[in-house]
Parts: C-alpha cells; sequence; structure tokens
C-alpha cells in the first residue's frame, strides 16, 4: 500500500481549494469596507489562485477518467 495520493484524492483537495479561493476573491469584492480598487491585488490573487486549483482538479480528472 502506497502513500501516494489517487488523482481522486487530488482532485478533491484541488477543488476544495478551488472554490475557497473563489469565495475568498468574491469576498473581497463584495465586503462592505474599503473599495473594488483597493481590493484588486487580492482579487487577483484569489481568482488566480481558485483557476490554477480549478485545473489541477480538471487535470486530475482527466487522469481518474483515463485510469477507469
Amino acid at each position: 500500500m502506497s502513500d501516494k495520493p489517487t488523482p481522486q484524492e487530488i482532485g478533491t483537495h484541488a477543488l476544495t481549494k478551488a472554490v475557497h479561493y473563489a469565495d475568498k476573491a468574491d469576498r473581497y469584492f463584495t465586503r462592505p469596507f474599503g473599495t473594488v480598487e483597493e481590493n484588486n491585488g487580492r482579487i487577483a490573487v484569489c481568482g488566480g489562485l481558485a483557476s490554477v486549483y480549478a485545473d489541477i482538479a480538471k487535470a486530475a480528472a482527466a487522469l481518474t477518467d483515463n485510469n477507469v
């Protein structure tokens, strides 16, 4: 038995992280204090991380599909 995570485990973790960072970007966008202009950097970083994690989840899903 290996401690190496399966593609499904990697995809699940990555999807969880993608949702986390997308939610965080949304909170920075809709927060009641400060302006969107003041939070643009944070929104961009969180949105970028959400995109990267979503791509990782898609790649892991493709690996899972190919291994079935």
